[in-house]
């Protein structure tokens, strides 16, 4: 099984049903043994509720009714929290990785344009890799460095990378269907939340420390303990799949509901505290390897 985890703010409540709909096209390319889970997380808690002019219930009935586009062909879960157990997506990611029965974790963010092919192409690839451990994810766009180089397009290499052609890129001319795809072995780790394949068994065995918080590095987090597990004779590599692209989508979002409701800032709080132990939890990963 597939367990995609979608963490999403009440405001990201149009892009969320984008979302579902790009899923419910993707389901037609499915066998009826490629089972898969849509987990979505809303999370209620950085929100004012007393000052906002939309309250919790609006959010809550509408997100019902997306989830359910799905239902008919996945395993569909919408969670609501508002008991502080969720406050970024590390928080779901790490809970997942945890608890999850299924084989397969996927990340995906709710500002995401990807093709009818993607899960279809994700299964395949699943298939094909011959290794335990592995990163899988699709091809993206150039972004604003050249270090995701290495998981971009080559089409598009002759545009800078730089910030302005990120945030003006139509993501709806930058993806397209196409019947050209392989597997590509890659130099390093490089991946976010843009259709992320992680198998949970690698999942547990990094795990994603409580000690990084809600929010911030979990990839980079990932990224260099696979760095640190082959250095200790372990065999993860991670696969793109060319020619399957996906691309952020900055140009229209639209995060309407936004305005009617007072957000709870707490961004910088999290990522400060990720900064300030990623190296000790990295030192602690890297002494359970010297010592197993």
């Amino acid at each position: 099984m597939l367990h995609i985890i979608i963490h999403t703010l009440p405001y990201e409540m149009n892009a969320l049903e984008q979302t579902m709909i790009q899923l419910k096209r993707n389901s037609k390319y499915l066998t009826p043994d490629q089972k898969v889970r849509i987990e979505v997380v809303l999370n209620a808690n950085l929100v004012d509720w007393k000052q906002s002019k939309i309250n919790l219930g609006f959010f809550a009935e509408n997100y019902n009714k997306i989830i359910r586009i799905n239902e008919d062909w996945a395993e569909c879960i919408l969670r609501i929290d508002t008991i502080n157990e969720i406050l970024g997506c590390n928080d779901l990611r790490r809970q997942t990785f945890r608890k999850t029965d299924a084989e397969y974790v996927m990340y995906l963010d709710t500002d995401v344009i990807f093709n009818d092919t993607l899960l279809a192409r994700i299964f395949f690839s699943i298939n094909t890799i011959p290794e335990e451990y592995f990163i899988l994810t699709p091809q993206i766009t150039r972004l604003w460095d050249t270090t995701w180089d290495k998981i971009s397009n080559e089409k598009f290499f002759n545009e800078e990378a730089s910030h302005h052609n990120y945030f003006s890129r139509d993501p709806y001319k930058s993806t397209w269907d196409n019947n050209d795809v392989s597997l590509k072995v890659i130099d390093g780790f490089k991946f976010a939340g843009w259709g992320t394949v992680i198998p949970t068994k690698l999942g547990k065995f990094i795990d994603i420390p409580n000690a990084l918080g809600p929010y911030g590095l979990d990839d980079t987090y990932i990224m260099f303990a696979c760095d640190i597990m082959n250095k200790h004779n372990y065999n993860v590599k991670q696969y793109v799949i060319e020619g399957e692209i996906v691309c952020e989508n900055n140009l229209f979002s639209l995060p309407y509901f936004k305005e009617f409701i007072i957000l709870i800032d707490k961004k910088s709080e999290y990522t400060e505290q990720a900064h300030n132990n990623f190296n000790s939890e990295l030192n602690k990963f890297n002494e359970r390897l010297i010592n197993r």
